[in-house]
């Protein structure tokens, strides 16, 4: 039988998934690294990227997703389909993930990209909050548009104050 302790968590790990989209989508780092334990295992293996799985810290992870996303011009990731399993105090969870990105272009070129695939996330809850300890953004299907569209992004990025040296 389920617990009312239970469905509280089910829900609480519900709104960091719709956290997660939202803040991306907002733009709200501060809201972004909220949702993050200290150090989380990334993996965009299957993503573009190829980057092997690897352990950054929380604001490493929200500047990260700064840069990829502050180039575009919008950005709409939907989570759904959520299928939440609990265990002692921490949370696997697997969402459909359908993540379009658009950046202005000169004519011809191609202006979007669309991901589709899921997010899996591993969460724990700490200090009675649920926080993500583990995420792979993992592409199931092909790419609609391009994925170049990142790199377009990416140099319209200006860069923060403090990534500046001087030499």
């Amino acid at each position: 039988m389920t617990t009312l302790e239970e469905l509280a968590d089910r829900a609480a790990v519900a709104d960091v998934v719709a956290g997660l989209a939202h803040a991306q989508d907002d733009r709200d780092w501060p809201a972004l690294r909220r949702l993050f334990a200290d150090e989380v295992l990334l993996d965009l293996s299957t993503h573009h990227y190829g980057r092997p799985p690897t352990t950054v810290t929380a604001p490493d992870l929200v500047e990260l997703a700064r840069k990829t996303l502050d180039g575009f011009d919008c950005t709409h990731h939907a989570a759904s389909n959520l299928v939440v399993r609990l265990s002692d105090g921490e949370a696997e969870c697997r969402t459909h993930m359908v993540a379009y990105h658009h950046v202005p272009a000169d004519p011809g070129v191609v202006d979007h990209c669309t991901m589709r695939g899921y997010w899996q996330l591993r969460l724990r809850k700490l200090g009675g909050r649920w926080l993500i300890t583990h995420w792979a953004v993992v592409r199931t299907g092909p790419w609609e548009g391009s994925p170049d569209a990142y790199a377009l992004a990416a140099a319209r990025v200006t860069p923060r104050s403090d990534d500046r040296h001087e030499g």
